[in-house]
């Protein structure tokens, strides 16, 4: 587990609000070198910015152009309270496109957790791959709906456990996400660390969860017709997303670089980090 010190004040270089698709305001930081090669780093389903510590804090700041944000719905980022900010694809593609143009990001390398494999599809599907320099995908489903839960989603999503999440209880909501959470790594996580990841889920809009998960998409047609290089980072034991998910993948791209760990969960950023770290700055080195 990557020791990430929450002790210490952690203070981003610069933080935008950037309006995003239909106007939703977008809570975005940046970290490290103002002039390195930009990542984009794109979170998991009900977690935020902070999901990616592990890497801003790291020796990739000294390097390069480190961008998170919170999507919609999500962390500090403005949390609409409609069924169609969070049902289609076009919001979120545009929040993408928002970020990317705000901040005349050049080709960046877009890194994206878990279910940003599908929000970041929805920016690839409608405006391509032309300003990307690749895509890292990390523990990441490339599908929504039946087919996601069919063939993509583990134990952790399909354990009546799980089902609190949707709760009006807050109680409910926090006894669920701690089970789901549990997930993340193979080993519990720091008191500190647990309390983060906590935070982040409970943070999210209640609308967000009872709307995204009804769309039906499936992007392993545009993952295979991209022509930039695609890096797939995935851990055996992850019981979110199966690792059959990045074997789906790869089946359609087979020159797509494939890394799977064979200790790890849900989270290798953090439970590899510094193995995850170091594969990052080779592959966004080799495209340059």
């Amino acid at each position: 587990m990557n020791s990430v010190n929450l002790s210490q004040p952690l203070v981003a270089r610069d933080r935008h609000k950037i309006q995003g698709g239909q106007g939703v305001t977008l809570s975005v930081q940046e970290w490290g070198s103002p002039n390195g090669q930009p990542i984009l780093f794109a979170h998991a389903f009900a977690m935020s910015h902070l999901d990616f510590l592990p890497q801003v804090t790291s020796k990739l700041a000294s390097e390069f152009r480190l961008i998170t944000f919170d999507h919609r719905g999500h962390g500090e980022s403005a949390k609409p309270d409609r069924p169609e900010a969070y049902n289609n694809g076009d919001v979120f593609a545009d929040d993408f496109h928002a970020i990317i143009t705000a901040l005349n990001l050049q080709k960046p390398v877009l890194v994206s957790h878990s279910m940003s494999g599908a929000l970041g599809g929805d920016y690839l599907t409608k405006y391509g791959d032309r300003n990307i320099g690749g895509v890292v995908l990390v523990g990441a489903n490339t599908k929504f709906g039946a087919p996601m839960f069919q063939t993509q989603i583990g134990a952790a999503f399909v354990d009546p456990k799980s089902r609190g999440i949707f709760s009006e209880s807050l109680y409910d909501r926090i006894v669920a996400w701690n089970f789901v959470n549990r997930y993340l790594t193979t080993a519990p996580p720091t008191q500190e660390v647990n309390d983060l990841f906590l935070a982040s889920s409970i943070a999210t809009s209640q609308v967000l969860l009872g709307s995204i998960l009804t769309r039906d998409e499936n992007y392993l047609p545009l993952y295979q017709a991209l022509q930039v290089p695609i890096l797939l980072i995935h851990a055996k034991d992850d019981d979110i997303v199966l690792s059959a998910a990045a074997e789906q993948l790869l089946a359609v791209r087979p020159d797509a670089k494939h890394i799977l760990y064979h200790s790890g969960a849900h989270a290798p950023h953090w439970e590899n980090a510094e193995q995850f770290n170091q594969e990052l700055a080779n592959f966004v080195s080799t495209i340059l």
